[in-house]
């Protein structure tokens, strides 16, 4: 051993030497100590900090959703009642609406009335009973269970009787008509398609649901999940955006593939919620006849809400059928379409302007939006008013090729068509026709743009 080691080797010293040598080797471990228990208690202080912060932007993000909730329409609450049956009574202006509501309904609600004919109506909850197996009871809100509501009807205003005003399989929900904010976005909900299918176990084998449902669903405007574009720009095809769908199996035919549409965005969340944690699928909006053309092309079935809360499904054979169908109404219908030209080019003989605020016009321009979607020739749409002869009439203007306008025509005209009501016609011209039009809407800014 070295004298360097003997010296640094406390078992080799003896007397003072070996004190000295203890207290050393002593005090350096208390100091080593002292140091980690001044880190730990840093680490530690610094781990709550950061606790403490979260459970503060915690409750702060708790008390926004409250305060938001409570700035929204029935505490932002969505339900669903569909008529099954109904008694209407002009005199005290209310009708009686009798099904299962899903979701809490409370007196004093604002309400829609999604009636057969595609017309929504605002209404109020004037009163709530709940059904206890035997009667119907008072109540100030119902959930979940058979109820039976009352809800204010203008009849005189709205045009309606005793008699139509609420047709067996409306749908009374808090959940309003899909319209463009302020930042020109349209929200995609389908209330009317979401309250029948909660009841669609009960009533798929009644002929008269099965068509209001399929209806519906054909002129419905679907959340589809897509495999998000890398970079977030979609590649491009021929001047097309190119889209990845994602697709599911069949559970009971793992073989077939089937695409998945949303009736809304909270439909996708719920569907979201069960992929795997890498998994992140962006979304595209999608009309029926699009989603249809797929199905045609590659041979899937379609789900709608595969994840709940009622999900439905449609096989590929019987989904080409339904378009098929619907392509042949909307031709049918072309024969009532009147597509003005030379008297609209001429702006001298006609007086245009914004159409009328008012929930009709709402109605009729989220139709108009909603078909704009789901027809890639169509690449602007607006809506504005016109007077010919002292009688007003809607008038849209789209940006479409010339050789395409009757069936663009006739598939508008389709989807505006249950939404008329004090306004009931509807004039049409191409913006290459149209010439003051393009100042119009760089005024006023177009309701679509592709």
């Amino acid at each position: 051993m070295s004298d360097n080691d003997t010296k640094n080797n406390i078992f080799e010293l003896e007397g003072d030497a070996l004190d000295e040598a203890l207290m050393a080797a002593i005090e350096q471990t208390e100091e080593e100590e002292k140091e980690h228990r001044a880190q730990k208690i840093k680490e530690d202080q610094l781990k709550a900090e950061k606790l403490r912060q979260e459970a503060i932007e915690r409750q702060e993000r708790l008390e926004k959703i409250e305060q938001l909730k409570k700035s929204l329409p029935n505490e932002g609450r969505r339900y669903f009642i569909m008529a099954e049956e109904a008694e209407c009574d002009e005199d005290s202006m209310s009708a009686a609406v009798t099904g299962t509501v899903y979701g809490t309904c409370k007196k004093d609600d604002s309400v829609f009335l999604y009636r057969n004919d595609g017309r929504a109506v605002g209404s109020r909850v004037l009163s709530v009973e709940r059904f206890n197996g035997q009667v119907y009871e008072p109540s100030d809100e119902a959930s979940q269970t058979k109820c039976r509501i009352k809800i204010a009807v203008d009849y005189k205003a709205l045009g309606l009787n005793a008699d139509n005003a609420v047709p067996k399989f409306s749908v009374v929900t808090s959940v309003r008509p899909p319209v463009k904010d302020q930042n020109g976005k349209i929200s995609v909900e389908n209330p009317s398609l979401s309250g029948l299918m909660f009841n669609f176990a009960k009533y798929n084998k009644d002929k008269d649901f099965f068509n209001h449902l399929m209806n519906n669903i054909v002129n419905g405007r679907f959340l589809v999940p897509i495999v998000a574009p890398k970079d977030g720009k979609p590649e491009e095809v021929n001047g097309k955006k190119k889209l990845e769908l994602i697709l599911m199996p069949k559970k009971d035919d793992p073989d077939t593939r089937v695409l998945p549409l949303f009736t809304d965005i909270q439909a996708f969340m719920l569907w979201r919620k069960g992929l795997s944690a890498d998994t992140k699928p962006a979304v595209t909006v999608m009309g029926f006849k699009d989603a249809a053309k797929f199905v045609e092309r590659d041979g899937f079935d379609l789900a709608f809400n595969p994840a709940g809360p009622v999900s439905v499904g449609l096989p590929a054979k019987h989904a080409a059928a339904v378009a098929a169908a619907a392509d042949k109404a909307a031709s049918d219908a072309a024969s009532g379409k009147r597509v003005i030209k030379e008297n609209v080019a001429d702006a001298s003989k006609v007086v245009v302007g914004p159409p009328r605020p008012g929930q009709e016009t709402d109605m009729v321009r989220g139709a108009l939006v909603n078909y704009a979607m789901s027809d890639r020739d169509i690449r602007k749409a607006g809506l504005m008013y016109i007077m010919r002869s002292g009688r007003i009439s809607y008038l849209v203007v789209a940006d479409a090729p010339k050789e395409k306008q009757s069936s663009v025509f006739a598939g508008i005209l389709a989807a505006l068509k249950p939404h008329l009501g004090a306004v009931k016609t509807v004039d049409f011209s191409l913006l290459s026709e149209a010439p003051f039009a393009k100042d119009y809407f760089k005024k006023q800014g177009w309701d679509y743009l592709a």
